[in-house]
């Protein structure tokens, strides 16, 4: 998924879980650069339980 506007603009994410008989979604996201640390790649996630009144799919 991907946020076109307001305060998680241009961040992208998954979509971990939807529960349609609650209206809401569970989505993991990224937080910044990945960047190397220990010869590792490393990005901190985020998981996030959103309400939703209608969904657009593309």
């Amino acid at each position: 998924m991907y946020f076109p506007e307001g305060p998680f603009s241009g961040v992208c994410g998954v979509v971990r879980e939807v529960d349609d008989l609650a209206s809401r979604l569970r989505l993991d996201f990224g937080e910044g650069l990945v960047h190397r640390e220990g010869g590792v790649l490393r990005q901190r996630w985020h998981s996030l339980t959103v309400g939703f009144d209608e969904v657009e799919l593309a």
